[in-house]
């Protein structure tokens, strides 16, 4: 054999002992999806609600009142309709406040049909109400393409300020007697938005909840638009049930049934 061919051999000898110390390879590992950002949106709720109420406060019987919106807004002393939600791709979170304070005057008859026991009875009704929803919740799998579909789950807080003065037309009879209470509800339900397009997208809204003596629920469905990359316009309909009952011994139990339902104008911006 050639010096040159045992030069070679010893070379390739040399180079496959080098190899075999060297590491082998590996493959690099494969990175989880760091999680979606968090967007806020912040919104100014323009509703216009009509209010159906009834409460009854102490012994006093169960004034109702029955206000459209636009004789509401001749009796409304002050609301404050805001809302805070924030999500990223799978989880979802908000608050929902809505106070206000009204005063309408009311109907009672001490017996069905009749003048009751002091002639024609009428009830002027005063309601101070705050109303905070908090929730959070996950995102559903839903096969529909441009559907974002949120079950919750949360509370429903109550603040409630009833004043109700009864007179007649006899002698001028009166009488006039308050109550505060306050209460919180769990609710479930669902958040949705569907998007039409770049620019048009709808929404909705609904929940349930309560226990015994209490329940309440919401619905809110809209048509929405996107004015620019961070703020929105939507225009819908909103409808809220609250029923409560709380009994106060001998003198007597706090009564409470109200329905507000009407348009909704929203703004919202998105950070």
């Amino acid at each position: 054999m050639s010096s040159s061919a045992v030069l070679a051999l010893t070379a390739m000898s040399s180079a496959s002992a080098l190899a075999a110390d060297l590491p082998s390879l590996k493959e690099a590992p494969v990175l989880a999806p760091a999680p979606s950002a968090w967007r806020f949106e912040a919104t100014i709720n323009g509703w216009a609600p009509s209010l159906i109420a009834n409460v009854g406060v102490r012994n006093l019987p169960t004034s109702s009142a029955d206000v459209g919106f636009f004789k509401l807004l001749q009796h409304l002393n002050y609301v404050v309709p805001l809302s805070v939600v924030a999500r990223n791709d799978d989880f979802i979170g908000g608050l929902d406040l809505y106070a206000t304070g009204v005063t309408a005057g009311a109907s009672f008859h001490g017996q069905p049909g009749g003048l009751g026991q002091f002639g024609g009875v009428h009830a002027n009704l005063h309601l101070q109400e705050t109303v905070l929803t908090g929730f959070a919740g996950a995102r559903l799998a839903v096969p529909v393409p441009g559907l974002t579909l949120f079950g919750i789950a949360g509370a429903r807080y109550f603040g409630v300020h009833a004043d109700v003065t009864l007179s007649t037309a006899v002698l001028g009879y009166g009488v006039k007697t308050s109550q505060s209470k306050d209460w919180v509800d769990p609710i479930i339900g669902a958040v949705a938005r569907y998007d039409l397009n770049d620019t048009w997208f709808l929404k909705g809204e609904a929940d349930i909840g309560g226990y015994t003596n209490s329940l309440t629920w919401q619905t809110f469905g809209a048509l929405g638009y996107n004015w620019t990359p961070h703020t929105s316009l939507t225009l819908g309909f909103r409808a809220l049930y609250a029923y409560e009952k709380q009994d106060n011994g001998l003198a007597g139990s706090f009564r409470f049934q109200q329905t507000m339902l009407g348009p909704q104008f929203t703004i919202g911006y998105t950070f």
